[in-house]
C-alpha cells in the first residue's frame, strides 16, 4: 500500500478506509502527520481558482477628461456631502 492510494490528491489528507483491515501503522502515521481529508476538496479548489481568475481580470477604467477631482466628505465621513467650513 503506497502513500498515494490513501492520500487525497488535493489536500493530501488521509482518505476514509474501506474497512478495519486498512488501518495499519503507516496509515496511523499519515493520519497524525497529514490529518483526515474533510471531503469536497475538488469543489473548494475549483471555487478558489474561479475567485483567483476574477481577481486577476482587470476592470475597464472609466475615462476621465482632465485632472482627477476630489470628492467632498462631510464631518460624518460620508462622501458627496457638503465639505466642512471652518469659521473663526
Amino acid at each position: 500500500m503506497g502513500n498515494q492510494s490513501v492520500l487525497c490528491q488535493v489536500c493530501q489528507g488521509v482518505l476514509p478506509a474501506s474497512g478495519k483491515e486498512s488501518y495499519t501503522p503507516l496509515r496511523g502515521r499519515l493520519i497524525v502527520t497529514n490529518g483526515y481529508c474533510a471531503g469536497g476538496c475538488a469543489e473548494r479548489r475549483a471555487e478558489a481558482a474561479e475567485q483567483t481568475q476574477q481577481m486577476a481580470r482587470p476592470e475597464p477604467m472609466a475615462r476621465q477628461d482632465g485632472p482627477p477631482r476630489q470628492q467632498a466628505v462631510s464631518a460624518s465621513g460620508r462622501p458627496g456631502a457638503a465639505p466642512l467650513r471652518v469659521v473663526r
